[in-house]
């Protein structure tokens, strides 16, 4: 059998665990990869026709394995391009291969996320690798904030997966709202036909970002998660320092609650449309002097601008982002106070006021690149010194934490409702590596390696901790004929043999008992250092 190839690069494969998946020789695959390649070039004009191209795909390629002998063709089959993950979903059921031992695991891994995530803080960026063997997915655990704009970025040359971002409920990571377990519903999809596109979160709370390749699909990517204010600063040569008096601060002795920010800058100055909306009303009020209110129909939002010396928009009139609409005054209950725009914003209706600083004041978005990589994403490293890695690394968010310390009601704000500034480190992924483990590099970020233990699980280690696994540890000699395994595990497959004899060059150890080395083509396998037939 011929050995897998990733068609993108065009370089040998090899799988971090488990066997390796064998694909047909010769025409088989070559005809599967033509009529794939054909269907996405359709499918970018004929959208409409993506489920009976599928049928037509599917039908080929089972056709194909079939003549070509091979026992199990779900093992190599890809369903051809699809509009969502649902869509693709769809076509795994409809033709019967969901129940294969590929559609299966490919299943199993889109809805394991929701429960085995790596925990991230925007801004956040990283390098991986998603290895086309071992049915890859990523998900990232964020925490997202009404007012904020997240902006979500993948660099990569691969074009066949799929990016979905979910709602998680409260705290705890794998609990979907309103959502079936098996194939939620997620708030937003994305096919991989551009590099990039943004969301606003509708409440406080976490999110995940799920990216699935099609099966036996891969490669390498750049993610990218940057948080940004939703809307535009109103007074243009002001900050946040301006910002004197907060939501939920007590009024008239405690009688009423402040319902917006009060950012104060000198009389007469212009004052901008936060979004492009509709001018709502212009007016007059008691509390509020001059007043404008716009209404931003695609937020469900009413943005209303009080104390304002000048109004400079007509009622009824449309406006567009940074449109001066007003100037900075102190009229209505302003009069004794410095001039300042009081900004309110609310929800659909005026009973749901919200705290307008996450929709003003934007997080820091700078991002610090993974670095340049030592070694090749995909290759085996090995430890150089005892290190436990972890779930994901401590970091830091780019938000500036609102000061309001009440709510719309005057209570004291829930803790849930505030960006969270910081994520501790998460929990190891298993007990300390001694020196000369085995590691494979999946990713990369700013100080730490993404890799994945021989067993598949994936956490991070200081870069410093790791070296490549090229020379060898030790040099064992076969006494007898010695077994290769594909996993380190004497009841896994056996892939090739050493002869009796031969020198061994172990590379890297898993335990006190499993060696990596390296069989036929430079693949990694693994032996039995505990076996009678070795000598050092």
């Amino acid at each position: 059998m011929a050995e897998p190839r990733d068609f993108r690069r065009g370089h040998i494969l090899q799988p971090a665990t488990g066997g390796a998946v064998e694909l047909a020789q010769g025409g088989t695959i070559v005809v599967f990869k033509t009529a794939l390649v054909y269907y996405h070039r359709t499918m970018k004009h004929y959208r409409t026709r993506a489920v009976w191209a599928t049928q037509v795909i599917a039908a080929v390629v089972v056709t194909a394995f079939l003549l070509a002998g091979c026992a199990e063709p779900e093992e190599a089959l890809r369903v051809a391009a699809a509009e969502s993950h649902r869509d693709y979903v769809f076509g795994l059921n409809s033709h019967q291969l969901s129940a294969t031992s590929a559609g299966s695991r490919w299943l199993d891994a889109s809805v394991r996320v929701f429960s085995d995530s790596t925990r991230v803080m925007p801004p956040f960026v990283e390098t991986l690798h998603l290895d086309p063997l071992t049915i890859p997915v990523v998900g990232y655990e964020f925490p997202g904030t009404l007012g904020q704009r997240i902006d979500i970025e993948v660099d990569s040359e691969l074009e066949g997966y799929f990016v979905d971002v979910f709602k998680l409920e409260g705290e705890r990571s794998g609990r979907l709202v309103s959502s079936n377990p098996r194939y939620p519903e997620p708030l937003h999809s994305w096919v991989a036909d551009s590099a990039q596109f943004s969301f606003e979160p509708d409440e406080t709370g976490r999110y995940l970002l799920r990216i699935q390749p099609r099966l036996l699909e891969g490669g390498e990517m750049t993610v990218s998660i940057l948080p940004d204010a939703a809307l535009e600063w109103p007074v243009p040569g002001t900050d946040q320092r301006q910002i004197w008096s907060y939501f939920g601060a007590p009024r008239a002795g405690g009688a009423r609650v402040h319902h917006g920010i009060d950012i104060f800058a000198p009389r007469g100055t212009p004052m901008v449309a936060v979004s492009n909306s509709d001018v709502m009303r212009v007016g007059e009020r008691q509390l509020g002097g001059n007043i404008v209110t716009l209404s931003d129909q695609k937020r469900d939002l009413r943005i209303y601008y009080a104390h304002l010396d000048e109004q400079l928009v007509e009622q009824g009139s449309r406006v567009e982002t940074g449109n001066v609409i007003g100037t900075v005054g102190n009229t209505g209950n302003a009069l004794l106070t410095p001039p300042h725009l009081h900004i309110g914003i609310y929800q659909a209706h005026w009973r749901r006021p919200v705290d307008p600083w996450y929709f003003f004041v934007a997080p820091d978005r700078t991002t610090y690149p993974p670095g340049p990589l030592d070694y090749q994403v995909g290759s085996w490293l090995r430890t150089t010194t005892e290190v436990e890695p972890v779930r994901y690394p401590a970091a830091r968010s780019g938000v500036i934490q609102s000061p309001a310390r009440f709510d719309a009601i005057g209570e004291p704000v829930d803790a849930e409702q505030v960006a969270p500034s910081a994520q501790p480190v998460g929990a190891p992924i298993s007990g300390p590596l001694s020196s000369g483990t085995a590691l494979r590099l999946m990713g990369a970020r700013r100080g730490f390696y993404r890799v994945a233990l021989p067993t598949g699980e994936q956490g991070y280690v200081p870069r410093h901790t790791v070296t490549a696994a090229l020379d060898p540890l030790e040099v064992v000699v076969a006494s007898e004929t010695l077994p290769v395994y594909v996993n380190p595990d004497v009841t896994s497959d056996v892939t090739a043999q050493f002869s009796a004899g031969q020198q061994v060059a172990v590379l890297a150890r898993f335990g006190e008992r499993y060696g990596l080395v390296l069989r036929g083509g430079g693949r990694a396998a693994w032996i039995d250092l505990a076996h009678s037939g070795l000598s050092g």
